[in-house]
Parts: structure tokens; sequence; C-alpha cells
């Protein structure tokens, strides 16, 4: 895979992207960097998956990463930049494998 660089417009695919996770509603594009604040290995509607939860300061999400046992790198504390279409989660809001890099 080739070096992802996040979404830098205010618009992807003619729908506005959020910049907050506050900001964040199911079917809109999210641009956002927080904190891993959790992690565990578990299922997502159905499947196997590794769920993170990244907090921004205006609110949290949950990361679904399908099929994995886990994400190297993706623990708690970690700083990361994430860019995926909202899902939404039971009332939550979700990103099903996002985009990511991590941040120094």
């Amino acid at each position: 895979m080739t070096r992802w660089e996040p979404t830098t417009g205010d618009c992807w695919g003619g729908r506005p992207v959020a910049r907050r996770i506050a900001d964040g509603a199911p079917r809109r594009r999210l641009v956002v960097t927080g904190t891993i604040v959790d992690t565990e290995e578990g299922r997502w509607r159905g499947a196997a998956a590794f769920l993170c939860r990244l907090d921004d300061d205006t609110g949290t999400i949950t990361l679904v990463f399908g099929g994995a046992r886990r994400v190297p790198g993706m623990v708690k504390g970690a700083l990361c930049t994430v860019e995926a279409t909202v899902l939404s989660n039971g009332g939550a809001l979700a990103l099903w494998n996002p985009f990511y890099r991590f941040e120094p």
C-alpha cells in the first residue's frame, strides 16, 4: 500500500467532510485525529473484529477492523489520524476499516 494522506478538502464524493467526532453523522466522511482509549478483540455485527475507541476531546467513535485480531501499533494511548465514512452502531458511531496513520 502506498502512503495514505488524509482528505484535505471540505467535500468528499459531493458530501461534507467532518473534522471532529462531534460533527460526525452516518454516511458522512470523517477525518479526525485522536487518542486510542480502549481496544478489544470481539465481534461486530456478527463478524470477528478488532475494536478500538478513539477520542478527539469532542467525543468517541469505534474503529472496527474486520477480520483482524489486532492491528500493530493500535494500542491504548496511541495518537492517530483516521478517515472513513461514518456508520451507525446502535445509537453510537463507528468507522469500518478506516484508513489510518500514527502521529508523533
